[in-house]
Formats: structure tokens, sequence, C-alpha cells
């Protein structure tokens, strides 16, 4: 594919900087919007301009006017919505797409996935497995469902894992109950997902749609677990079940541009799926096993044909060496295990033998590793700071509740 110019619409994530990755080593030129907080994006070698913009969970109608003034002054040939800018775009499809190649789902699909509960609904619709579910559209009715405890319990609009509570017993159930954000729910006449947890491995799922159609897709087992939930190691499979509720999904929702699942993988190695979100997750591992996925997210955002599904390897295995040093600094594990960690990862032991640094590729993009050693330096003095490396309230990237709301309003 020729160089082309393209915009990601946040720097702090980390499926922007994968995605970063992916554009950098195909010799795209990329620039980036930046909301403040610590940017994984931060003097990249392959980021040409950075904008400031307007947070985008603090009000994605303001980053959105912010958006239409850099694509109305500035040529771009793709805009790549690398978090839940897609969920905004979307609402707003045929302006900006007239702007710049974009590929974003019709806002009546989006609508249906930000809602747990509709999104829930749809897969059971569809015949995909889930977790044993219910919805509940009052209080009464929540603390009814004492017989599913342990459970989880999920706002119609959850993200980054606010708006979600693991709740064991019933006292823990009628606290939640009482939370304002609950009680809106219900007041307004939603519904709040409850869902029983299920014990296995996690599958975490990647889709490209060109409109209903299924043209990429990537499955990929979380070997390790990083900080809040992440994963700090992945190993890529290929599951063709996957592939094909990924197809019936698609077709349902005629979804177009990117899409990604969680799933679990039960005793009997069934998935069953427990997150539905409208971007595509940390493609690195999916592009090393051979997916394609940014490369077909290009073409579609272009109206371009991507052509049959690519066969993509299994077993090949990815690690993010900053999320498993944070996460042994959210355990409370300390500082010999940090330590530990770092030193496994130089001298490629353990799960680092045969395995590729998908975040911070630092021999292709250096400053990677002034991040890495900053970032240890201060958990070495005070691993209790990792609290702090993500700051208060939700991610400049990620759509608030409130967010919502404006965008629906």
């Amino acid at each position: 594919m020729a160089e082309l110019r393209v915009l990601l619409t946040e720097a702090t994530s980390a499926s922007a900087r994968e995605v970063l990755t992916v554009l950098g080593r195909r010799g795209h030129s990329v620039d980036v919007l930046h909301s403040g907080g610590v940017s994984l994006t931060a003097r990249s070698r392959w980021v040409r301009r950075r904008y400031p913009s307007p947070a985008f969970a603090a009000d994605p109608l303001a980053y959105l006017e912010r958006l239409r003034e850099i694509l109305t002054s500035a040529e771009y040939d793709v805009v790549l919505p690398t978090h839940e800018q897609l969920v905004a775009l979307s609402r707003f499809a045929d302006e900006f797409d007239a702007l710049a190649g974009l590929a974003v789902p019709p806002f009546a699909a989006v609508r249906v996935l930000q809602d747990k509960a509709a999104a829930a609904d749809v897969l059971d619709r569809l015949g995909l497995p889930q977790p044993a579910t219910r919805l509940v559209h009052g209080t009464g009715e929540l603390g009814a469902v004492a017989d599913l405890l342990p459970a989880y319990v999920k706002l119609p609009v959850a993200t980054s894992s606010r708006g979600v509570w693991l709740v064991e017993n019933p006292e823990q159930l009628a606290g939640i109950a009482e939370l304002p954000a609950v009680q809106e729910t219900f007041a307004a006449g939603g519904a709040v997902l409850v869902q029983q947890p299920v014990s296995g491995t996690l599958l975490m799922v990647q889709a490209v749609y060109d409109h209903g159609r299924l043209v990429g897709a990537h499955t990929a087992i979380r070997r390790r677990e990083g900080v809040q939930g992440s994963a700090s190691a992945k190993e890529s499979v290929v599951r063709p079940d996957v592939v094909e509720h990924l197809t019936r999904l698609g077709e349902e929702l005629q979804w177009h541009g990117p899409l990604s699942i969680d799933a679990i993988l039960d005793e009997h190695d069934q998935p069953r799926y427990i997150d539905v979100n409208p971007r595509l997750v940390e493609p690195v591992n999916a592009e090393l096993a051979g997916a394609d996925l940014v490369d077909r997210w290009l073409t579609v955002s272009r109206g371009g044909q991507p052509g049959p599904l690519p066969a993509a390897r299994s077993g090949i295995r990815t690690h993010m060496l900053l999320m498993a040093i944070l996460r042994h600094a959210e355990v409370g594990l300390g500082r010999r295990a940090i330590a530990g960690e770092l030193m496994a990862a130089v001298r490629r032991r353990g799960w680092y033998a045969g395995s590729a640094e998908e975040l911070l590729p630092i021999r292709e993009d250096p400053v990677g590793a002034v991040f890495l050693v900053a970032i240890t330096g201060l958990l070495l003095v005070s691993p209790a700071l990792w609290k702090r490396l993500g700051g208060n309230g939700p991610p400049a990237h990620t759509l608030s509740p409130e967010g919502w709301q404006r965008l629906i309003g």
C-alpha cells in the first residue's frame, strides 16, 4: 500500500500506541490528537505532528469540533478512531466521511452495543453463547437476583472497568442498588445487566467489517494478566467457530469498521462472550500473526475491497513489559518482583523467550526505552505510584455516561 497520511483520534491508549507501531513500520505518515495525560505515543519517531484537543471524556462535542477544525485545515487520507471516538464519529458519519476516509458503523448499531443490556439481547438472539445473564429494571428486581451471586453488575454504558462491580453477597448487592448511577439508570427506564462469572481463559477477539461483511479477524489468548485486567502476554490462536460468530454478528448489525469482543473459554473450550467494544484493541499480535487488520481497516476506510480473509497463524507470542511491571505494583508484589520482571525481559527468559514486545518496540522506536525506564524507576522507588499513573476519573480517550448522553441528547 502506498504511503498514506493518517490521523489517529487519540494518543494515550495502548491501542493507539499499537496502531501507530503498525502504521510506522509500513511507512505511513501519522499525526495524532492529544488531550493530555500519560501518552504512550509521546516523542515517537513515527508521529509527525501532535494536535492539542479537548478531552474526549469530558466533552465529546467539543472534541469533535476540534477534530472538524483539523480536518478542514489539513488534508488526510484516513482518520482512524483508535478508541471510543468511533462512537462519536458514527453519530456524525456523513459529515466526517466527507473530510477524510473513515469507516464507522451505523449509529443505530453503535447504540445497541453501547448499551450492555441491548448487546446481551442481540447476542442471545443470534445464539452466541454468554454466561448466565439477567436484565433488571428496578431496585426491587435487582435485590431479587441474589441467587446469581457472585455476579458482575454492569451499567448500560460502562468503560475501562468503570460502571462494573463484582458482587459476592446480598449486602454488597444492596449497596450497589443504592448507587446514584444505578438509581439514575432505573429512573431513565434503563436496565442493569447482572452476569455470572465464568472460570476459564480470556480470549481476545478482533474484527474488521465492510458494511456487514467480515474482512478481518483475529483471536488471541491472554497468557498473563497485566495491570487492571489488561493482557501482559498474548498468544494467537485460530478459532473458526469465533469467525462464524463474528460473521453473524456483523451481518446482523451491518457493522462497518473495527470491532473487538472479549470472551471466556469455559471448561468445554466454548467461548462465552462477555463484552463487545466498537474499536480495534491492541492489533500488533494480529499483525505478527498475519491477520492484516490495520491494512484492512485502512482499505475499508478509503472505500476499497480488502479481499478474502487471510490465513492467520497460531502460536505467535507477544508481550507488554510495561503492563507486567505495573501489574506487580498493582497486586503488591513490590520492588523485587518488578526488578525480576525487568531482568527476565532483558535476558529473554520465561515468557520473553520467543516473544515479541508489542507495546513499546524500543529497537525501532527508541523513545519507548525512555518511557519504560522512567516508569520502572518510579515504581522501584514507590510501587504504590502505579495508581497515579492512570490519573483520576475516566481516561481522556474514553466515553463517559455523561458524554454518551450528550451525543444522543
